[in-house]
């Protein structure tokens, strides 16, 4: 049996970014950060309907529950709807996709211009076990998954942070 490593890899990014970003959250209409303050670029921004994402995206490769998920060679894309709004809450992105990225950080940039755009992270999560380090800034609703010292993915949310 054969493990494509690759696809390993941006599977438990994704596992780790939606299991690590969204319960961390509560979704607040009154405290929203629009795509254009957070400095998101893409085809589908926070805040779009699920019509604006099927036109500008097509049907989704994976329509999960609530949810669409797009791959393209070896990157993906996760759309998650807020379940009252029916509106785009979260984007996460896997992998290198120059159509996506947060104030001109994409998938591949280095730990170094993280840093310069964002500042030191609010809180990191270390998964030694896969090499994954998780970069979380809550009070921008933004986060990152660094593979060595690259991008992996990152997710943005239009949804408020709270500690518990």
């Amino acid at each position: 049996m054969s493990i494509d490593i690759k696809k390993t890899v941006f599977r438990f990014a994704l596992t780790t970014m939606i299991i690590a970003f969204l319960p961390l959250c509560i979704f607040s209409a009154s405290a929203i950060t629009s795509a254009k303050e957070l400095g998101v670029t893409g085809l589908v921004s926070l805040g779009s309907t699920r019509k604006q994402v099927l036109t500008a995206m097509g049907n989704p490769n994976s329509p999960l529950a609530s949810d669409y998920s797009y791959r393209k060679g070896d990157s993906e894309i996760l759309i998650v709807f807020d379940d009252n709004t029916d509106l785009v809450a979260s984007v996460i992105v896997i992998g290198k996709n120059p159509k996506y990225s947060v104030r001109g950080i994409t998938g591949g940039n280095t730990k170094a211009e993280v840093k310069k755009v964002f500042g030191n992270p609010e809180r990191v999560v270390d998964y030694r076990k896969s090499r994954v380090e998780c970069w979380y800034y809550p009070s921008k609703n933004v986060n990152f998954a660094i593979s060595g010292d690259k991008v992996s993915s990152f997710g943005v949310s239009n949804v408020t942070f709270v500690k518990r």
